[in-house]
């Protein structure tokens, strides 16, 4: 069922970017499903998986013998068989240490997942904002060229109204280098997107959707981040990887049973041994390897802490710099546009005859597209923060 989901994903991701049209949701799809980042976090996962199943034990060896009598020529065949057993405590801390490093690559994975899904909102919404900036940058210029043609209708003689028309004419000269360079802007968004969802950027010319606002979560607060949580499933290996190490003075044990055929000089006989390591006579090599376990595990443990201020510290700043950047959105969006919009309707239909009401109409026509590249600019800083704000709060379903 799962993999009859994902073909339909692709099938829908790859039809919409075929068409040249793609909405949001299906570039988040078609982002999720074909990063190869992410494909690369996922064999990481599984081989880490992989690894920590079973318990490890070093193999049996297995000999054959033949022994042979010089003197009346008879020989005998026999076998052997040895195995070593590491100390039972060891054995169970390298299972526990091998399970939290499969753990921790998980939630590696899962960390670079939701980093993903952050960059790939970005990337839809920063060539969204572009094609937007330009559609501005043509309305401003379609404001000053209607401006234009009222300022040269009452210009006539008047000295001053001419030295304002050909204000005008230069800012419209100027603009359409804005409209050129965010052209080429929105080229190199497109060609951005594209690699991150491996098509050729050459035909990818997508025509974009609004997409909606970033809702922020309600709390930050309540749980470890991806990242925080694998930082300490690695300091938990690292303990483990200590408590083995402190186990090294314990020592392994040695079972061997050999046995060998009957000869007209020897009888047919057996032997079992059971032996152990004592590695208390070079003391040295156990405690170079606690040693190095133990200053490993103080590494990891502060590395955790240092992490951990950090994430901390950037969910707080992001937060409030997203509700903050929310707020001014909502103020400009809710009452300063409609007002700017209601202003250059009014004063469209009136006919400027002096110097202040030429001044007036040209600021209210263009105050309305001047405020929509300013709200996109806000939306940009606050989608941002929000994106980054996700990275620690986004969890895949």
């Amino acid at each position: 069922m799962k993999s009859i989901f994902l073909i339909l994903i692709l099938f829908i991701s790859q039809k919409a970017l075929a068409e040249n049209r793609i909405t949001f949701e299906d570039f988040l799809k078609a982002a999720t499903s074909q990063n190869l980042t992410l494909k690369i976090e996922s064999a990481k996962s599984k081989a880490a998986e992989s690894n920590s199943s079973g318990i490890t034990l070093p193999p049996p060896t297995v000999g054959l013998m033949k022994m042979t009598e010089k003197e009346s020529g008879s020989s005998a065949n026999g076998f052997e068989v040895e195995q070593m057993i590491p100390f039972p405590g060891r054995i169970a801390k390298d299972h526990s240490a091998r399970r939290f490093e499969a753990q921790a690559q998980e939630e590696m994975r899962k960390g670079i997942e939701a980093e993903t899904f952050a960059k790939a909102k970005i990337l839809y919404l920063d060539l969204w904002a572009s094609q937007q900036r330009k559609q501005a940058l043509l309305s401003r210029r379609q404001a000053i060229e209607e401006h234009l043609k009222l300022s040269r209708a009452a210009t006539r003689s008047d000295s001053f109204l001419k030295i304002h028309t050909l204000k005008a004419e230069s800012d419209l000269d100027l603009l359409e280098n804005d409209i050129l360079s965010a052209d080429q802007e929105i080229r190199e968004k497109e060609s951005i997107a594209g690699e991150f969802l491996n098509v050729d950027v050459r035909s990818f010319h997508p025509v974009l959707t609004e997409p909606p606002l970033t809702e922020l979560p309600t709390s930050v607060e309540d749980r470890n981040s991806h990242q925080l949580e694998a930082s300490r499933l690695t300091l938990e290996s690292f303990k483990a990887r200590e408590d083995e190490g402190k186990l090294a003075w314990f020592p392994d044990f040695y079972l061997r049973y050999r046995e060998t055929g009957g000869t007209q000089m020897m009888p047919r006989y057996s032997e079992a041994m059971v032996g152990i390591s004592l590695p208390f006579i070079f003391p040295w090599q156990s405690s170079r390897d606690s040693e190095k376990n133990s200053f490993q595990r103080q590494q990891s443990e502060l590395e955790f802490e240092k992490e951990k201020i950090r994430i901390n510290s950037d969910k707080y700043t992001l937060s409030s710099r997203a509700q903050s950047l929310r707020q001014q959105l909502d103020n400009l969006n809710r009452k300063v546009l409609p007002k700017a919009e209601r202003r250059m309707k009014l004063i469209h239909n009136i006919a400027p005859r002096d110097m202040e009401s030429l001044q007036d109409h040209r600021e209210a026509m263009e105050a309305f597209p001047e405020l929509k590249l300013k709200s996109l600019d806000l939306r940009m800083q606050y989608e941002n923060a929000a994106a980054e704000l996700l990275k620690y709060t986004w969890s895949s379903k």
